[in-house]
């Protein structure tokens, strides 16, 4: 179990990057770039969103670790970073609730 200084850092990280995909529209943008890496355009497309207020939102996942910009040529893509799961994961996985083999 952590205390202290390290549990107040370790929340406050995890703090920041659970609010910044806390929006609607950024999950779903998590969703599909689980899926495969995407240009602005593909995923304002399919969330029905103009793409200046995609731009935001990836702007705001990107601040936070979520996704990172790729350039391939010309063209620029959008794609997920592992680590911030890799720390959700592994936050839960420290308490009772991740050790515990019941469901609810």
């Amino acid at each position: 179990m952590v205390t202290g200084i390290r549990l107040k850092s370790l929340c406050k990280n995890m703090g920041k990057k659970l609010a910044a995909a806390g929006h609607a529209s950024r999950v779903a943008i998590l969703y599909l770039l689980a899926h495969r890496p995407m240009k602005l355009r593909e995923i304002s497309e399919n969330i029905d969103l103009p793409e200046n207020l995609v731009a935001h939102h990836v702007q705001v996942l990107s601040s936070c670790g979520w996704i990172r910009k790729r350039k391939q040529g010309t063209k620029q893509y959008y794609e997920l970073k592992k680590r911030p799961f890799t720390d959700i994961k592994q936050f839960i996985e420290a308490t009772p609730f991740g050790r515990t083999k019941e469901s609810e």
